[in-house]
């Protein structure tokens, strides 16, 4: 609590100044409910190879557009967040409001800023353009010097890119694009993404030829997969990716989120997050193959399940991955043992369905 106060407190009176009492009264709603809208993290820049300080900016839009007409993707969690959304109700302007009020909190020394709106930030049904371009406008004026957004690939056209890039410039822009899995059947059928290979490499293309970059969401064992198998197919993903023109990937190990199919499997006990022992396999594999860094283990709402190994080390493996995070160097797992990994290796080893 000695925290959440002082943080209400200049929130809402940074509020006020900006834009006063209403979206203020909106701002501390939202804290006092402990959902946070940002939060600053350690991570390994490549861009300078050394750790860096991020600002993570979660924005409420309109909610992902996918999530309204499909259900959205197996495990996650943004057609649950698509209720809040609908009771919110912010407008553009409360949008970047809380997006100057995240600056402003932060402080300085911010080099990279990262900005998630429970969806796709190049829908214009889900953030308008108008909103769009007052972020990067902002952003343009920070200290910041890498802006990183994500989206589905069909929003990605080379008019919109070159926008940005025309509004940011010399500033680093990189898109992340959740392709999740190689596989077509996995893709489509496991998760439900919606989207085919050759939508991902057109968006590859346009980003490449404009200068933009690309990043890529993996995600580490979807529902219906054997541990075994999940591994095999985060690492054919990943090469693929930077085969295809990515210049980073983010693994993101799947956790489990309340409303979600897979949270339907976890509770019929037909899903179990993956070890931590297979994160760190696939990152030892692919990392010769480029820039892959580990996604971290939470989100928005709050997970029922999370990867782990056993009582006895998971805490200490959980810290190790952390230090990777951060320094991005493979030193940080070569000490690690524990007697569970056995029981990983039979794991893996048996290639049977997770159900």
């Amino acid at each position: 609590m000695v925290l959440v106060i002082p943080m209400i407190y200049y929130s809402i009176v940074i509020a006020k100044k900006i834009v006063g009492q209403k979206i203020a009264r909106k701002v501390f709603l939202k804290i006092i409910e402990r959902k946070k809208f940002f939060y600053i993290e350690k991570v390994f820049s490549k861009d300078v190879c050394s750790p860096v300080k991020r600002l993570v900016v979660m924005l409420p839009a309109k909610g992902c557009e996918w999530a309204k007409i499909s259900g959205g993707c197996t495990m996650c969690g943004f057609k649950k967040g698509l209720e809040e959304v609908r009771s919110s109700q912010y407008s553009g302007n409360d949008i970047v409001t809380l997006f100057k009020i995240a600056l402003i909190l932060s402080g300085k020394d911010i080099k990279e800023i990262s900005i998630f709106n429970g969806g796709s930030f190049l829908n214009q049904k889900e953030l308008d353009s108008e909103t769009q371009i007052k972020i990067f406008k902002i952003f343009a004026k920070t200290q910041a010097q890498r802006l990183s957004i994500e989206t589905r690939p069909e929003f990605v056209t080379k008019e919109k890119i070159e926008s940005i890039l025309k509004i940011i410039s010399p500033k680093k822009l990189i898109v992340f694009i959740g392709l999740e899995a190689v596989t077509d059947s996995i893709r489509e059928i496991n998760i439900n993404k919606g989207f085919g290979l050759k939508q991902y490499e057109r968006a590859a293309r346009i980003l490449r030829e404009t200068g933009a970059q690309l990043g890529t969401y993996v995600f580490l064992k979807p529902i219906g997969l054997d541990e075994g198998t999940a591994i095999e197919e985060s690492i054919k993903t990943i090469s693929y990716a930077f085969k295809t023109g990515s210049n980073e990937v983010a693994l993101e190990t799947a956790f489990v989120q309340k409303g979600t199919i897979m949270a339907n499997w976890f509770i019929e006990g037909k899903y179990r997050p993956p070890w931590l022992w297979s994160t760190i396999e696939v990152v030892k594999r692919t990392y010769s193959l480029g820039f892959v860094h580990i996604g971290n283990f939470t989100d928005e709402p709050k997970p029922i399940a999370v990867p782990s190994n056993c009582p006895n080390c998971t805490e200490k493996v959980l810290r190790a991955i952390q230090r990777y995070r951060e320094n991005h160097s493979l030193a940080e797992f070569q000490s690690l043992t524990c007697p569970c990994q056995k029981e990983w290796e039979e794991e893996i080893s048996k290639k049977r369905p997770d159900f």
